[in-house]
């Protein structure tokens, strides 16, 4: 038999190899996108090269209680302005950071020099313009460090049945989502395109349902209800979980507790809809929106957002810069299936 302690150092070595893996991937892309560097870089004084450095930090969610400079004697035009030790959470690569410079000094004349020691896995950095250390720095991982941030994910509706180019751009997304269908002949043809494309789906019941197959009205009998729950449940078998939308004239009438029953006979669990935040952008100021949400996402919260299809493309390209700063997004069902 095998000791704990191995599986768990196998497990440490397999992600440390992971995570090299995804960084290099980054810089690869990050070269790729802007090519070569400009030949006649422009200098930079030790303050501006300061307030990049600062920026960077800023941007991966650093707390000013985690940056301590420390006091230099002497400081002049061609000497080190500034010098500090950083704090680093234990689960961000310091390479992303440096990454993160490379990118915003991309256009300046200015020399990254990184040194990591061992066995600590800290670095030293060095940051130079026309020869002169202008910033040094001495990154210190610290397991007391931890950045704080909430978790949100994305259920995204009107998905797009026709619209061959606009499926192509949501599935290509690499941000994680689920989609939401509303049963109908549309929703199950897009079904096989879900899966080849390891897409996972929701299923929206409420009072739109119009095929005849799949509608669920309150007037039904319940042996037409039972007829109509077999036809979703068969469909969509594959759906994560099944959505109510609490303020529909389904939900309010005295045939849902039948329908709920019936669906939980077969280990199907209904979430209400008013669990999840509606964005509600009407496709103004989409990115604003989404912007005042994520200031009401606190430490602790995990906040599924509905969204539909324009509004996720919308702000897709917002998401990675809330994910720096330390902001998780995960599946919808990691959340749900938790609760």
């Amino acid at each position: 038999m095998f000791d704990n302690s191995i599986y768990k150092k196998i497990a440490l070595i397999l992600f440390g190899v992971v995570l090299v893996l995804l960084v290099s991937n980054i810089v690869v892309k990050k070269i790729l996108e802007k090519g070569e560097q400009p030949k006649n870089r422009s200098p930079l004084s030790g303050i501006e090269i300061d307030k990049v450095f600062n920026t960077a930090l800023k941007n991966y969610g650093f707390s000013e209680n985690w940056i301590i400079k420390k006091k230099i004697k002497n400081v002049n035009d061609d000497s080190l302005y500034a010098s500090y030790v950083v704090k680093v959470p234990k689960n961000l690569p310091i390479h992303l950071i440096l990454l993160e410079l490379r990118d915003l000094f991309w256009d300046d004349d200015v020399d990254i020099k990184a040194e990591e020691t061992v066995p600590n896995n800290n670095t030293i950095l060095k940051l130079f313009s026309q020869n002169h250390l202008k910033v040094a720095v001495q990154f210190i991982y610290d397991e007391n460090t931890i950045r704080e941030f909430g978790t949100v994910s994305f259920l995204v509706y009107n998905f797009p049945s026709e619209d061959n180019e606009k499926i192509t751009e949501l599935l290509k997304t690499p941000e994680l989502f689920y989609v939401v269908l509303s049963p109908s002949e549309n929703s199950k043809k897009l079904l096989t395109t879900l899966n080849k494309s390891g897409k996972r789906y929701a299923v929206l019941l409420d009072d739109n349902i119009t095929e005849l197959d799949y509608k669920l009205d309150k007037k039904y009998s319940d042996d037409r209800l039972k007829r109509s729950i077999r036809e979703i449940v068969g469909t969509f078998s594959n759906a994560v979980f099944f959505i109510i939308d609490d303020k529909s004239d389904l939900y309010e009438s005295d045939k849902y507790k039948f329908i709920e029953n019936e669906f939980r006979k077969r280990n199907i669990k209904i979430i209400n809809e008013s669990k999840f935040t509606l964005l509600d952008a009407n496709n103004i100021n989409v990115d604003g929106k989404f912007q005042d949400f994520m200031l009401t996402v606190q430490k602790k919260d995990e906040k599924v957002l509905l969204v539909n299809a324009d509004e996720f493309l919308s702000i897709a390209k917002l998401i990675p810069a809330y994910r720096k700063i330390g902001y998780k997004f995960i599946y919808p069902g990691d959340i749900i299936i938790k609760r």
